[in-house]
């Protein structure tokens, strides 16, 4: 009984709800069986966690019906009952928050029985409700279901037919639409170009020629995502900038969900330049991820352990170290999936000393990780070989830098790209310890051929390009 459709539904429910739902079932709108009241009343006495060693259907049943025989189906049919009850319970908690479509449903039941004065009146509202709203899709749904209503209700005045009305609910539709268009447009290029995802963009060129040069100066939410789509095109810091100006600029007026896919697309941006060398966007990156934290997009009680280490570590790395120790306390024990939990600390623990440069603490903390996930090994791997550089274990170094090699080989699920730029960091690597232990000259010409090697790398993974930069110029300074 204890994990049944109606107990998992009612373990959901605040205690707010549960005390509402008491006062829905014995509703006699709702409900007018007494025995189905009877039964909520009992279940009522175990909730939350219904988990009593008393909580079987044997007892509620005893408790309900006295010393009558047990029934199975008598008591089954009961919680059937509550359980569509719940269901109703639920449709009707969330219709109360949706002010604005229940308006409009309003506005068409005025309609429909030719209530005019009412009509106007809450038409009236609904307006000042509509343009207090956030710009998101809402906002153009609620403009184009009016201008619809409108266009039956006022489409005759003094014997003619209003055609203005039919105008002005085709501009509020092509609203609406557009901005779902370009939502999803938005939404599949980041994927395709950050996950490497193929999607079927129906009339995506006949859309972006119409909006690209269009004027949506009084449509925010249309202007950020056609932003969104250009900076996805061009990955071009021009279009970034814009993108940033015009997130400050809209951000009052935008809804939530809006705002996070805005930070999420400034952080992947972000990501990509760090992945071209360009180091100043660690400061964009982590006052993205602290903006994400302090808009509580990641609930305490549930953060995706590679975000986790994401946040701590863009901290870390712009030495915000107290506030990644204050994010860590907050979040640790939210780190989904659990079992991830242990590698997530100790690895964002090994990071915060390679930063300091305590290597052997790091080295011991890197050393306890057992992540499943690949990138998350390869990133243990990657880092502990540059701490092994750091402490000139030269033997160990070479060791791990052809155990990292087959492991790129033998994991199946590596892309490619990966694959290619973790390989050329361990081949440039090689070449820099091979130099190191020969002790070369400051002005060897196989010190400069390696600086042009790592200059001409095509990609930054982990910071690798510019980690092996500063080695091999640390080097060249060595007499």
């Amino acid at each position: 009984m204890k994990n049944t459709k109606l107990i998992s539904l009612l373990r959901t429910f605040s205690k707010t709800e549960s005390v509402k739902f008491r006062e829905f079932v014995q509703s006699p709108y709702f409900n007018k069986n007494r025995l189905v009241i009877k039964t909520n009343e009992e279940l009522a006495k175990y909730f939350p966690d219904f988990e009593s060693g008393d909580f079987t259907e044997q007892n509620i049943y005893a408790k309900v019906f006295g010393d009558e025989k047990f029934d199975y189906f008598k008591i089954r049919n009961i919680f059937s009952d509550i359980y569509q009850l719940a269901l109703s319970f639920l449709l009707v908690s969330a219709t109360e928050g949706k002010r604005i479509e229940n308006d409009i449903t309003l506005l068409n039941e005025f309609h429909d029985r030719k209530l005019d004065n009412l009509y106007l009146q809450k038409e009236k509202q609904l307006r000042k409700n509509i343009g207090k709203h956030t710009k998101d899709e809402l906002y153009y749904y609620a403009n184009y279901q009016l201008s619809k209503i409108n266009t039956s209700h006022h489409k005759f005045e003094k014997f003619g037919y209003k055609f203005d009305l039919i105008q002005c609910e085709f501009d509020s539709f092509l609203s609406y639409s557009l901005l779902n268009l370009l939502k999803h447009y938005a939404k599949m290029l980041t994927n395709n170009n950050h996950g490497n995802i193929d999607f079927k963009m129906e009339m995506f060129e006949e859309i972006w020629s119409y909006v690209k040069e269009k004027d949506f100066s009084d449509l925010p939410s249309i202007q950020i995502y056609r932003q969104i789509i250009a900076l996805e095109l061009s990955r071009d810091e021009k279009d970034f900038i814009l993108l940033r100006r015009l997130y400050d600029k809209h951000e009052s007026v935008l809804s939530r969900e809006d705002v996070f896919f805005i930070l999420l697309e400034i952080n992947s941006f972000a990501a990509f330049r760090l992945k071209s060398g360009d180091e100043s966007y660690y400061g964009i990156r982590f006052s993205t991820f602290r903006e994400i934290i302090e808009k509580n997009f990641f609930p305490e009680n549930y953060i995706l352990f590679m975000n986790f280490i994401s946040v701590y570590t863009s901290a870390c790395i712009v030495g915000e170290y107290g506030w990644a120790e204050d994010f860590a306390e907050r979040f640790k024990n939210g780190i989904s999936p659990v079992e991830e939990s242990d590698n997530t600390i100790n690895f964002c623990r090994g990071y915060l000393d390679l930063t300091l440069r305590k290597y052997d603490s790091a080295l011991g903390h890197f050393a306890k990780t057992n992540f499943k996930l690949f990138l998350a090994k390869v990133m243990v791997r990657n880092y502990t070989i540059r701490i092994l550089y750091e402490e000139s274990l030269f033997e160990q170094a070479f060791s791990a830098i052809d155990s990292f090699r087959h492991y790129l080989k033998s994991e199946k699920l590596i892309s490619g790209e990966v694959v290619t730029a973790q390989n050329e960091f361990l081949k440039y690597l090689s070449e820099l310890i091979n130099l190191k232990i020969e002790a070369v000259n400051s002005g060897d010409s196989r010190l400069k051929l390696l600086e042009k090697q790592i200059n001409s790398m095509t990609s930054n993974p982990l910071g690798s390009k510019n980690w092996l930069y500063r080695k091999v110029k640390e080097l060249s300074k060595v007499k």
